[in-house]
């Protein structure tokens, strides 16, 4: 895995960054044609993903381990 300081970018800034950069090499069309295009490449519904992650837990078991892991992440 490769390790540099750009993998501690959040997930906004990384979206506002290749954002910037596909716009600048791009243009504003071309930016906008790329976004429709990539919004049709996962194939996996979010929906099924997300019932299978937190089949049989409750609401106040996945609260806590989402409380947990970011308290953990700093």
């Amino acid at each position: 895995m490769l390790s540099n300081d750009r993998v501690k970018y959040t997930d906004k800034e990384i979206i506002e960054k290749g954002s910037r950069a596909l716009t600048k090499e791009l243009g504003y069309s071309g930016f906008l044609r790329f976004i429709r295009h990539s919004e049709g490449i996962s194939k996996e519904d979010y929906l099924n993903v997300e019932k299978e992650i937190f089949k049989d837990m409750s609401v106040d078991k996945i609260f806590d381990n989402a409380k947990e892991y970011w308290k953990n992440k700093d």
